[in-house]
């Protein structure tokens, strides 16, 4: 990936927080098939990613695919959340929501640099990797 995208760290990494397994798993054989060397962390809970996340000791991650519908603690929890942390990751709004709303409030965040919407395909990365 190095000579494709120079500009970006080598290895590559990504967190994946999604409430849904498929999700997560289809994700990471799509995330492994585009580079075998992307380091991929995932959780299922956005409580537990940002309890995670937000220890001293925890190196952040390049990039956050975010789902934005999750019980209990949702993707706007974690974005209030994660903007206590000091960091230069780059997070992706990763949903099915199409409600305009979510893409307008998306924008107020500084760390969100874009949606994608699921399910995640080789031409999605490049874009990622792409726009950065």
């Amino acid at each position: 990936m190095s000579q494709q995208f120079p500009h970006l760290p080598t290895p590559v990494s990504i967190v994946i927080i999604d409430d849904d397994p498929i999700t997560i798993f289809l994700a990471k054989k799509t995330l492994f098939n585009f580079d075998p060397e992307i380091i991929i962390s995932s959780f299922n809970s956005g409580e537990t990613a940002i309890k995670t996340l937000l220890k001293q000791d925890i190196e952040q991650p390049h990039f956050i695919l975010l789902d934005i519908n999750m019980p209990r603690y949702n993707g706007w929890n974690f974005l209030n959340d994660y903007t206590k942390i000091k960091s230069s990751t780059k997070i992706f709004m990763f949903t099915s929501s199409v409600d305009p709303n979510d893409y307008i409030k998306s924008k107020t965040y500084e760390h969100v640099k874009g949606f994608i919407s699921k399910p995640l395909d080789m031409l999605k990365i490049k874009n990622i990797f792409e726009s950065l």
